[in-house]
């Protein structure tokens, strides 16, 4: 029996969409491809962001709230291209919130179980949860630091944000707890 053509290979329907769309397929470079170099001290393998190594049972859940990992894209990206000055500024905003400026740690937690609560009310009780671990694939391993922490609470309490956006034609005080819980990363240049 011969060897198939690469034609013929791509002729073979995928019976799981998660393996054109996740991992480093979704960048289009076949992994194994990209870990031979002909030059020294080059990337390897191209980034792909952390989202993109989810559980695809995970993606399932998300889908069965009804919602796709791309909408939460756009936030995810940018927690992967915070710098470390900002880092220190949103830290320093959680530890040492300063009376001057209009949003407090304690009341964002507060307005946190809120919300959540809400999203409990109307069936997206789980999607608190899963976005918490979405969030925690961001820093893998060792490289959870104070400040990884920090990031992803923050993050999160803008993920949340993202649901309430969602529901706040259920309830009017949604849309001004998205905006508070999203206060931080307008801090951000």
């Amino acid at each position: 029996m011969s060897d198939p053509t690469p034609e013929e290979l791509e002729k073979i329907p995928y019976p799981d969409e998660a393996f054109n769309t996740w991992g480093a397929a979704s960048v289009g470079v076949d992994p194994l491809a990209a870990s031979f170099t002909s030059k020294p001290y080059q990337a390897v393998r191209p980034h792909v962001p952390f989202y993109r190594f989810v559980a695809y049972p995970d993606i399932l859940d998300l889908r069965k709230h009804g919602y796709e990992m791309e909408r939460f894209a756009p936030l995810f990206d940018r927690l992967e291209d915070v710098r470390y000055r900002e880092a220190l500024q949103l830290s320093d905003l959680l530890h040492f919130p300063d009376p001057m400026t209009p949003w407090n740690p304690r009341r964002a937690r507060e307005i946190e179980l809120e919300v959540r609560s809400q999203l409990h009310e109307h069936g997206f009780g789980d999607m608190p949860t899963l976005l918490r671990r979405f969030l925690g694939k961001a820093f893998p391993g060792d490289t959870i630091s104070y400040l990884s922490v920090d990031l992803i609470t923050i993050f999160f309490w803008a993920a949340i944000a993202e649901l309430a956006d969602d529901l706040a034609w259920r309830s009017e005080a949604l849309k001004w707890k998205a905006a508070y819980l999203r206060f931080p990363l307008g801090l951000l240049s």
